[in-house]
């Protein structure tokens, strides 16, 4: 894994040169090296990557259809702002898939995928859990449900994820740490999942899985909609 949260490849490998610009623009933006509103220039980019236009404006094109680009016909090309109602619906969209590959592979787990998916668990636990929306905290979440979602083999599921939710899932909503309390939520959270993948319990990890994206990201980008980013305590 790099130092920021990556989309999975596993379903369409990129090897073209749209793809690679595609994929490069994609990354500049979920990490917020290129800001929202920020202007996309399209002879700045040619001398920056070194290509010519054709491929830039074709990833631009593929970007604006996923979202994350906006253009305007002889006015802008710039960076899509960050719509906090789309971001709750798509982690909500994302949780039922995650929930649904957990539920399916957790009975099913070898030894080896189990002590694997149980590591990516502690990794989580041994960090600042009020800088899980944050992209350090990012990337440790989605290693461990990219893994999850892999496992399930279900290209389906993948292609959704891959295409329409995981790039704006990535886009951090969260500019500083939450309260020590709610990083201790998240952590009392994650326990009942992996006490389900020690048990192979697929129903239990799915319900676990609900539940922690509910209350750790859907809630909460619904909450920030109103100014808000605090949740009940109870």
């Amino acid at each position: 894994m790099t130092d920021e949260p990556t989309p999975s490849t596993k379903a369409r490998p990129r090897t073209l040169i749209r793809d690679q610009v595609y994929a490069r623009l994609a990354q500049e933006i979920v990490t917020g090296r290129l800001a929202p509103l920020e202007e996309i220039r399209d002879q700045d980019l040619q001398a920056e990557y070194g290509v010519s236009r054709t491929p830039i404006r074709e990833a631009l094109i593929r970007l604006t259809d996923v979202g994350l680009v906006e253009m305007s016909s002889n006015r802008f090309t710039r960076v899509a702002p960050i719509d906090l109602q789309a971001q709750a619906d798509r982690a909500e969209a994302a949780g039922a898939l995650i929930a649904y590959a957990a539920a399916k592979v957790f009975p099913t787990l070898t030894d080896a995928q189990l002590e694997s998916l149980d590591a990516r668990m502690q990794a989580i636990l041994d960090s600042d859990l009020t800088r899980g929306g944050m992209p350090e905290g990012l990337r440790l979440w989605f290693a461990l449900w990219i893994e999850v979602i892999e496992l399930a083999d279900n290209a389906i599921v993948t292609e959704i994820l891959d295409r329409n939710l995981v790039l704006h899932l990535s886009r951090s909503v969260q500019d500083s740490p939450l309260p020590e309390w709610l990083g201790e939520r998240q952590r009392a959270l994650l326990e009942p999942l992996r006490v389900a993948l020690r048990a192979r319990d697929g129903a239990a990890a799915r319900d676990a899985v609900f539940e922690l994206f509910r209350i750790t990201t859907v809630e909460r980008l619904r909450a920030a909609i109103t100014g808000d980013w605090r949740l009940p305590r109870e």
